[in-house]
């Protein structure tokens, strides 16, 4: 009795094992190395929302360099391409900022936002435009949605913001320097 069960177990084992069964496996490894020499897995160009040539880079040397009317240039072409990047928009409204556009910024900053609400940078450069038009009130709201983004982490906007309203209490000229390369997304 032991014996014909044993060569059951072993066909239905070795059934099992099949590359036949293997194939049908109904949850393949999306991370298999065959998966990406299929065409159909491959990603297609126009649907990668950026590239290393979208623009930003050369937009963040530039503001980091101090030509913002280059970058504007720049960001102009890259929110053609883009219209949905709260990045290109927030880099932007820095641009308009550092030239001394106060309105203009303030609306790049707050489409950065309208996109993408827990943007770091936009909500910091839109806090600090309310810092330099004397609404610590705003400032203050804006600095709550930092703190409710970054949790428990430590947050460099949440920080810079905060010692930026510490010294406007105190009466100084809050200086603003260029953005972090590395701003993201959120």
């Amino acid at each position: 009795m032991r014996l014909p069960l044993l060569t059951a177990a072993l066909l239905l084992g070795l059934f099992a094992f099949s590359p036949r069964a293997i194939a049908a496996d109904p949850y393949p490894n999306p991370y298999a190395p065959e998966t990406f020499a299929k065409p159909e897995m491959k990603a297609k160009k126009n649907l990668v929302p950026f590239r290393e040539d979208s623009g930003l880079i050369t937009a963040e040397y530039y503001l980091s360099t101090g030509k913002y009317s280059q970058a504007l240039s720049v960001l102009n072409a890259v929110l053609s391409r883009h219209p949905m990047s709260a990045d290109a928009y927030t880099y932007r409204g820095y641009a308009y900022y550092r030239l001394g556009d106060r309105k203009k910024a303030r609306e790049n900053f707050a489409k950065a936002i309208a996109i993408n609400p827990k943007h770091l940078g936009a909500n910091r450069y839109i806090a600090q435009s309310y810092l330099d038009s004397g609404n610590l009130a705003r400032a203050l709201e804006q600095m709550q949605v930092i703190r409710l983004t970054c949790g428990d982490s430590n947050c460099e906007e949440l920080d810079e913001l905060e010692a930026a309203v510490n010294r406007y209490k105190r009466g100084q000229k809050v200086q603003e320097e260029a953005p972090a390369e590395d701003d993201e997304e959120d």
